[in-house]
């Protein structure tokens, strides 16, 4: 198993990602929804891989838009948009993660705005990280 740590600018939220899908062999996608195109977002996942997130829970807005099927987490010191994550799991986005070496890679632009809220959340809950946050008050 690899280890990646990562963050956002300012710190207040640390990353980790663990994966034993090489980087060369990780799917790197840039979703096509106005949020993640504004972002500049490249999202990783891994069903077998685990996916930690440490902050404190002041130092991080949860926004909802479009079907409200997860929570995109950003920073509220520097901006950054770290993860999307829903019930338990969690997408990586490897460029506010500053997630080497997939944030170096190009991404596979993908367009899920076709799926309905029930096909989006059984898509993730299959593909997504099992996800681990370490929060405190």
């Amino acid at each position: 198993m690899s280890i990646y740590d990562g963050g956002c600018h300012c710190g207040a939220v640390k990353t980790r990602f663990e994966t034993e899908i090489t980087p060369e062999a990780m799917d790197v996608r840039a979703d096509q929804c106005g949020f993640c195109r504004r972002h500049g977002a490249k999202t990783v996942s891994d069903p077998s891989g685990r996916l930690v997130l440490r902050f404190n829970n002041a130092a991080v807005l949860r926004y909802r838009f479009g079907t409200r099927t997860s929570d995109f987490l950003v920073c509220r010191g520097c901006g950054t948009y770290i993860a999307a994550v829903i019930d338990g799991f969690g997408v990586l986005n490897v460029v506010g993660a500053n997630t080497q070496p997939f944030a170096a890679r190009a991404a596979r632009p993908v367009d899920y705005e076709a799926e309905t809220a029930a096909e989006r959340l059984a898509r993730r809950r299959a593909r997504w990280t099992p996800l681990v946050l370490e929060t405190a008050a």
